[in-house]
């Protein structure tokens, strides 16, 4: 009996790991998982092509787990592969299919829905199929031929332990440098009206210590780069998260991890655990008005949190902020006044959502008393509610849209609040003329606007040349555009370099004694920039105001050199003679063009050292 287990990804990342599939397979027998095969899935991809790709490998039954991403084109391919093999067995489960089961069963032509925790259900279920007996019984399960009107109470697994690791059982592949979804606990403490995290769950459980202990060495045998901590909150109560970051520093401290905590419980001790990891922490603020959240059942304790947050910045913690808009009892003005209050904590990453009204949590089952008007299916978005209108949503989602296209995308963090306050701009209104400013410029596609994710940070970075110089000069301030321009550039070569490659030199570099035949050029792995300061001189300046730097430094025109080498940043100001040589090499050129107008003797000497340390990689003869 051939199983097929098809996870449709968003797209092509290291975070696209088939996590469910994998605990689904690794949930059955033996003898069962030998007939089970993972299938990988893209939605670039065609649907009827996707539709032969499962048909090709003559499946018995498929499984699909639906999330928000997914759920349309998965239940269009669950009708396709009825029409075509009317005697498949079709299910699926994961959130969509447990907040929404009787559409979801009825627009995918399903047979069933596992509703709730699978891997108990799925590894009953499959057993009764290959005996031919009918899967009535099975907890949280669904199905077609069955009365829908009353739905099956969602599956929840009493006993973690019980459940098998998909990485100790090798159901999910491991290769050096890949990306892990790592489940640490399901469930949450909290009940957010907008969230569906805690539904069908009775508070935090979380594995077995021994099975995370032997997931992690895994891991770390492995020398996996990134893991992403599934947990809503880490850090809820703080002693288990400080607990878990003690089992990272000890077991895989070389793995860089992504984890989701709650401000409020980032004490101290948290915090300095934090600091010794290569991490980068997400904290869900949603808005900083107190009384928008109050009904939404979350709190907020403003002073709290920047106090947690500055003791983060201060600690070299990589930390980023979620914003929503569109939450009842609050409107534009008000994202505007959450917005400023987010960026002037100088988070280096602030995502910002619509609101998406998911079906069965507390705001779907008020939408009445709310005033909400949203979309009935995926992804779910606000329409409008009582306080904030169609204009308003749309006001924000432009915000929203530069916020992410100057702020985020353009590496701004490190001069953002520097510009605003030598502006004498407020964060938004700083980044609502920027929108504006976009909105005019003649050769920019006004659709390609209100898309941030089609943005490369290479074509934002002339364009906060561009805007900032204009606010400059219309303030009467074009003095401090070389001071605005130098911080512009460092901060994105900085963030560039810190996402590069080492700098390595060519292992097959020829003989010395030819290279005068040879050619060369400059390794990509390498940036070079001219500034109108000494970069040294910009690293110490931190966050003094744009005025301040220009009285503080003297100009030294020249060119920078960033680069990484084993992992670390290396920034340094370069000498004319080294300069001239190595900008010469943005194109292949010969030996004798590159040291061109150098003395012979530091001509030798300074490409012997590029050479050496990989600045410079050999090409063919030219």
């Amino acid at each position: 009996m051939s199983i097929l287990i098809a996870t449709l990804h968003v797209r092509p990342s290291m975070q696209a790991v088939p996590l469910a599939a994998g605990c689904l397979k690794a949930s059955l027998p033996d003898e069962l998982q030998q007939q089970t095969e993972l299938v990988e899935l893209f939605p670039e991809t065609d649907t009827a092509l996707l539709c032969q790709q499962l048909l090709d490998l003559n499946p018995r039954i498929i499984a699909f787990p639906l999330y928000v991403w997914n759920r349309i084109q998965i239940l269009l391919l669950s009708r396709l592969l009825r029409q075509k093999k009317p005697d498949l067995i079709l299910l699926a489960g994961g959130p969509e299919a447990s907040a929404d089961s009787r559409r979801v069963l009825k627009d995918g032509l399903l047979d069933g829905i596992i509703r709730g925790e699978g891997e108990v259900s799925f590894a009953e279920l499959i057993i009764k199929f290959r005996a031919g007996k009918s899967p009535a019984g099975a907890a949280g399960f669904l199905s077609a031929t069955e009365d829908t009107r009353t739905l099956p109470v969602a599956a929840v697994c009493p006993d973690l332990s019980i459940l098998p690791s998909p990485w100790l059982t090798k159901q999910l592949p491991l290769e050096k440098n890949c990306g892990v979804l790592w489940e640490v606990a399901r469930g949450c403490q909290f009940n957010c009206a907008f969230c569906y995290d805690a539904k069908g769950h009775h508070g935090v459980r979380p594995f077995p210590t021994e099975r995370l202990r032997k997931e992690l060495q895994l891991f770390a045998d492995h020398q996996v780069a990134q893991i992403w901590i599934l947990d809503s909150t880490f850090n809820a109560p703080a002693q288990r998260g400080k607990q878990l970051l003690e089992m990272l520093l000890e077991l895989a401290p070389a793995i860089h991890y992504h984890i989701e905590a709650k401000a409020e419980f980032l004490d101290s001790g948290t915090i300095e655990l934090l600091a010794q990891l290569s991490c980068s922490v997400q904290i869900g603020l949603q808005s900083a008005m107190a009384q928008v959240l109050k009904p939404l059942h979350r709190n907020l304790f403003p002073e709290q949190m920047k106090q947690r947050l500055q003791q983060m910045t201060e600690a070299g913690i990589t930390f980023g902020l979620d914003l929503i808009y569109g939450l009842p009892g609050d409107n534009h003005n008000g994202f505007v006044k959450s917005l400023d209050f987010t960026l002037h904590l100088q988070p280096n990453q602030v995502d910002i959502f619509p609101l998406a009204v998911l079906p069965s949590t507390e705001l779907f089952e008020k939408r009445e008393e709310f005033g909400i008007q949203s979309a009935l299916l995926p992804p779910y978005l606000l329409q409008s509610n009582k306080t904030y209108s169609e204009q308003d949503l749309q006001k924000s989602q432009r915000l929203a849209t530069a916020t992410d296209i100057f702020y985020n995308r353009g590496r701004a963090v490190g001069f953002f609040l520097q510009l605003c306050d030598s502006l004498k701009l407020s964060p938004s209104s700083f980044l609502q003329q920027f929108s504006d400013w976009l909105g005019k410029q003649p050769d920019i596609n006004q659709q390609k606007i209100l898309s941030a994710e089609n943005w490369q940070p290479q074509e934002i970075l002339p364009l906060q040349q561009s805007y900032v110089a204009a606010q400059l000069s219309s303030n009467q301030q074009a003095k401090l555009h070389n001071v605005a321009e130098d911080l512009i550039h460092y901060h994105f070569f900085c963030a560039e370099t810190l996402l590069a490659d080492d700098c390595q030199p060519n292992r097959k570099k020829p003989a010395k004694n030819d290279w005068e035949q040879g050619g060369w050029k400059l390794n990509p792995a390498i940036r070079i920039q001219h500034f109108h300061f000494a970069v040294e001189d910009l690293e110490m300046v931190g966050g003094e105001s744009l005025q301040k730097i220009f009285r503080q430094l003297t100009p030294e025109p020249g060119y920078a050199i960033f680069l990484r080498q084993q992992g670390e940043v290396i920034i340094q100001s370069l000498d004319d003679n080294f300069a001239r040589m190595l900008t010469k090499a943005t194109k292949t050129t010969s030996t004798r063009q590159l040291l061109q107008d150098i003395d012979p003797q530091t001509a030798e000497e300074l490409l012997n050292f590029a050479v050496t340390q990989g600045l410079l990689l050999p090409v063919e003869s030219i």
